[in-house]
């Protein structure tokens, strides 16, 4: 094998490679900017549903009871 040739194919792996890293972190970008509206309103009503559950019964804050065996 030419020393020519393997040099290339590790620099096509690394620029494969970043082009990989590049396009998952675009995606990421994409979908946290899309979805940005729904996000805020969903912690919204989180932070809501949080603040109106009575602290002094004691109860967990899941929506669940807690199971007692």
């Amino acid at each position: 094998m030419d020393p020519k040739r393997g040099t290339d194919m590790k620099m096509n792996a690394i620029r494969s490679g970043i082009v990989v890293l590049g396009a998952l972190a675009f995606g990421y970008l994409s979908i946290q900017i899309g979805f940005k509206p729904y996000l805020e309103k969903a912690q919204n009503q989180n932070a809501l549903y949080q603040s109106d559950s009575d602290p002094s019964q004691g109860s967990s804050s899941s929506a669940f009871p807690e199971r007692r065996l």
